[in-house]
């Protein structure tokens, strides 16, 4: 009966050293958990204390590039340190916004994308858009997409383009790239006229340009500055803007709307952290964004280089553009998907 009470005693003894410890170490744990959160809300206000790293998920010389670059460029003297721009191509956008997504949210990772984010959700290339990252702010809504044909195409307006595709149901060359935005583009002319077009996967903006330069294709959409070069040569005709209005910065270009085709295309481009960043440094971005939007040296920038102009939406109206973007994508996948 000794024995069992000495045992009984020494296990409680040994439970009290058990339970001592471990409320040791929870009490260590807390304490760590304090210091770690006084720690990051220091970093957090004093953010940024080192350079900031941009992914564009893209090569570089394209037109997300640029406007990421050009946005850095004037971010920099504002935020008081550098900011960086790595590329990261692959899959219509994804590998980059993935690598976004699984970083560290401390705010010297971001990501600088558009609606094609949105569009990889739409058609399963990822399963995740916007709501998987902390959106900071839009910088640009480009309103300048058009479409042009080979200046020596015997199309001289939309009409023209529109009555040859009934002629030819199927037949005239439309490209894009398969799934993103210029294809939900083309499908809703297709729809609006009354028409098909045979939509093939021409590549990117650059590679596009090549080919309708080659008389390999018979249209192609984009944003006005992707073709410009082009135009401004005369080699590309432009037919039609798929705006509200006419651009100021390239004034006889008819909007489709004008010629009866009620067809509005626009594109975002915005900067996103990966979830869980502090509020206080998407604030703090989102400030310094609007600073670069309202400079006129910025303006001449982009309008010199892409005929687009600022237009800056803070979190909550970026929030909204691209959710509402996402529910009138996902309510035209169907017609995005081609069934």
């Amino acid at each position: 009966m000794k024995n069992k009470v000495i045992k009984l005693i020494a296990m409680g003894i040994s439970l009290a050293v058990m339970t001592g410890a471990f409320i040791g170490c929870s009490k260590n744990q807390a304490a760590k958990n304090n210091n770690s959160g006084a720690e990051s809300k220091t970093s957090s206000s004093n953010w940024p204390t080192k350079p900031i790293q941009i992914i564009v998920p893209f090569n570089a010389g394209g037109d997300t590039d640029f406007h990421a670059r050009t946005y850095a460029k004037y971010l920099e003297p504002i935020l008081g340190q550098s900011v960086v721009v790595v590329n990261v191509n692959g899959s219509n956008g994804s590998a980059g916004t993935i690598q976004v997504r699984d970083s560290k949210p401390d705010g010297y990772t971001a990501l600088f994308f558009h609606d094609s984010m949105l569009m990889n959700k739409v058609v399963g290339v990822t399963d995740f858009a916007h709501e998987a990252l902390d959106v900071a702010a839009t910088g640009i809504m480009d309103n300048s997409y058009i479409l042009a044909v080979n200046a020596k195409s015997p199309y001289k307006t939309l009409d023209d383009l529109v009555k040859a595709a009934k002629a030819n149901p199927g037949k005239l060359k439309y490209a894009s790239s398969i799934g993103g935005y210029t294809y939900y583009v083309g499908a809703q002319l297709e729809k609006v006229a009354g028409v098909s077009f045979n939509k093939v996967d021409a590549g990117g903006g650059s590679d596009r340009n090549a080919a309708l330069l080659a008389n390999k294709i018979d249209t192609n959409v984009n944003p006005y500055g992707v073709m410009k070069p082009y135009i401004d040569s005369g080699d590309f005709r432009v037919l039609a803007v798929f705006s509200e209005k006419r651009s100021e910065l390239f004034p006889n270009v008819p909007t489709a709307i004008e010629q009866g085709y009620n067809i509005i295309a626009r594109r975002a481009y915005f900067l996103s952290f990966p979830k869980g960043t502090d509020a206080s440094i998407i604030e703090k971005m989102s400030k310094a964004m609007e600073e670069v939007s309202k400079k006129p040296e910025y303006a001449k920038d982009i309008a010199k280089a892409y005929a687009v102009e600022p237009a800056f939406l803070n979190t909550k109206d970026t929030k909204d553009y691209l959710d509402k973007a996402m529910k009138e994508f996902m309510d035209a996948k169907s017609l995005i998907m081609g069934k």
